[in-house]
């Protein structure tokens, strides 16, 4: 009992400094949990974008593979086949932000719009994944003159 009551000071010293270190400790762990559930809720709500576009496709197949997609942005349809465009650029976006690999993917998925995509021009990207996409997918596809 002598030998704590002529170390009490550095027992307490002790005990504060791994108290500190169980909270900076508890405190990370807290960080790394935030981020992961936030990882998570991006990754599903990219997955989901990606999964309305293929019931849209489905539900309009005239504006999943056009025959004519100059004719779509000029007739009755225009706003609907353009929503359509946005929301296949959308989803790629958020997959491409959140998993890789999916560049093949979406690059084959814009094919068939794309007199839509080189007659707007610089389109959207907000993310460097998608500007690179549509550089890319530029680049390759669109000729000099547009052909809407």
């Amino acid at each position: 009992m002598s030998w704590f009551k002529r170390n009490a000071e550095g027992i307490e010293a002790g005990a504060a400094i791994v108290t500190a270190c169980v909270a900076v400790i508890a405190l990370i762990g807290v960080k790394v949990q935030l981020d992961e559930a936030d990882r998570i809720a991006a990754a599903t709500s990219a997955r989901e974008a990606y999964r309305s576009h293929l019931t849209l496709s489905v539900s309009h197949p005239d504006f999943a593979a056009p025959v004519d997609a100059c004719a779509l942005m000029e007739g009755n349809t225009a706003g609907a086949y353009r929503a359509f465009v946005d929301h296949l650029l959308y989803s790629a976006e958020q997959m491409l932000e959140v998993s890789e690999g999916w560049e093949a993917t979406f690059t084959d998925a814009l094919m068939p719009h794309q007199a839509a995509i080189c007659a707007v021009g610089q389109h959207l990207g907000e993310t460097d994944a998608m500007s690179t996409l549509l550089n890319q997918f530029r680049a390759a596809n669109c000729p000099a003159t547009p052909s809407c």
